[in-house]
């Protein structure tokens, strides 16, 4: 599997995307860049200060399997961001997965990604007038919508979100119990072990370190 890029700006939304990226990482061993506009901090809806891996322009898109746009509970930065912008336009010409939740489908649509192109998201209705690149023809009432190689959502379908994710980049062949709870759970469920070879390699890391 290639990377995934992640891309931040400012008030992104952390829970969005942490089901789908710390899957990807740790289940699936992916190198994720987290990648905006500049080597500038930014600060995520929730107030935590992150620093991204690389810059937009730093970015070689045929190294990359993916790209995932978290939403933002203000959107008026990305939106005046015509370097993002850009970017996403490219987008347009390549052969790439594109996840885009809650707000997110905006940056995407002002890009002219959505103009053929069915999706949802957590959208003001309002904005469907405001905004003339946002186009009401193509949008859908539905949690989750994947377009073509395009994947949309509502910002409270963070997981629904990521089980389709897993799926179209070919990682699973079934996601249906990636992030589900259970109504009961049985003693079996709630007992962890590693394998020998596991807890050999984890308690090398411990001497190595403690």
């Amino acid at each position: 599997m290639k990377k995934v890029l992640c891309l931040i700006y400012p008030n992104f939304s952390l829970y969005e995307i942490t089901a789908l990226t710390s899957t990807l990482a740790l289940s699936f061993d992916a190198t994720i860049d987290y990648v905006a506009s500049d080597h500038s901090m930014v600060g995520s809806e929730d107030g935590l200060l992150c620093q991204p891996t690389k810059t937009l322009d730093q970015i070689c898109i045929e190294e990359y399997s993916c790209v995932i746009l978290p939403g933002m509970v203000n959107i008026g930065p990305a939106l005046q961001d015509e370097k993002l912008i850009s970017f996403l336009r490219d987008l347009g010409e390549q052969d790439i997965l594109i996840s885009a939740i809650s707000s997110a489908p905006l940056l995407l649509a002002k890009a002219g990604l959505l103009k053929d192109t069915k999706f949802t998201g957590g959208i003001w209705q309002n904005f469907f007038d405001y905004f003339e690149f946002l186009p009401r023809e193509n949008f859908q009432l539905k949690v989750l919508v994947q377009d073509k190689q395009i994947i949309t959502a509502i910002g409270f379908a963070h997981q629904a979100f990521a089980r389709k994710v897993l799926l179209s980049l070919g990682l699973v062949d079934n996601a249906d119990d990636y992030f589900k709870e259970r109504n009961q759970y049985s003693e079996k469920n709630l007992i962890f072990t590693l394998s020998e070879e596991e807890f050999a390699e984890m308690k090398h890391e411990f001497e190595n370190t403690l």
